[in-house]
């Protein structure tokens, strides 16, 4: 009887069977790694977002550890320079699509870095950037690079244009040293009248929907085995009651 069970087609359906289930497993594993990643980015978010304001120039030195100083509080006095302005496309925000608008801030100390001054809806243009000696609160944030499909930034000469804070591309465009990482800004003194650019939203802290879909993938994977073997037993049978025929006649 076994014998008919380990024909060509049979074990076909036997590979497809355990490569489904193998996949599946994996990607129920997988939601889970990426479970214990959002606790970790939750703890990291909350530990440094409650840590005192650093001065930039007191504080941070100028070799950063981006993942270590990511998030961390920091202000500066200083001046923006809105000729080298640029916007970071293809954003959105509260269900709005539109833009990030980042500009240069130089300090007393003379360290530039680019600041991230927040979203603008597609329809607006972006309103002017305050003059003068200005006094900012921002995040610290590790530059972004492009991932394996991700869309790909304009080199052209005057590109002002770009798709994500990629700090080393962006300052080829700015000039001069630019600190590798950007700021996420919470606040300026003088406050704008304006109230956009509208100010980035941290993460959301909760787990996401890892949990869940990794259980998913595990039922699927039960479902999947358990199908495989009510056809199993449901062939032998019909394998027994045909052998048992011929034996009859």
């Amino acid at each position: 009887m076994l014998r008919k069970l380990l024909s060509p087609r049979w074990i076909l359906i036997h590979i497809g069977v355990a490569a489904l289930i193998i996949l599946m497993f994996n990607l129920g594993l997988w939601q889970l790694n990426r479970l214990d990643q959002k606790k970790s980015f939750n703890a990291v978010l909350r530990a440094h977002t409650s840590t005192p304001i650093q001065a930039l120039d007191d504080a941070v030195p100028s070799k950063w550890n981006q993942a270590e100083s990511e998030w961390i509080r920091v202000s500066i006095t200083g001046s923006y320079d809105p000729s080298k302005a640029v916007t970071i496309i293809n954003r959105s925000q509260d269900g709005s699509a539109g833009y990030d608008s980042a500009v240069p801030f130089t300090s007393l100390n003379k360290r530039t870095i680019l600041v991230n001054r927040g979203f603008i809806p597609l329809a607006m243009k972006s309103p002017p950037v305050p003059t003068g000696q200005v006094e900012i609160v921002g995040y610290l944030r590790a530059s972004q690079s492009r991932s394996a499909l991700g869309p790909i930034d304009s080199t052209a000469i005057g590109n002002t244009e770009f798709q994500r804070f990629d700090v080393p591309l962006i300052s080829t465009y700015v000039g001069g040293t630019v600190e590798p990482m950007f700021l996420q800004l919470i606040t300026e003194t003088p406050k704008p009248n304006s109230q956009w650019p509208a100010k980035v939203a941290l993460p959301a802290l909760d787990e996401g929907p890892h949990l869940s879909y990794a259980l998913q993938w595990f039922f699927f994977c039960l479902v999947a085995l358990t199908a495989w073997v009510v056809v199993i037993r449901r062939k032998l049978s019909q394998v027994s009651a045909s052998v048992q025929e011929q034996t009859s006649a």
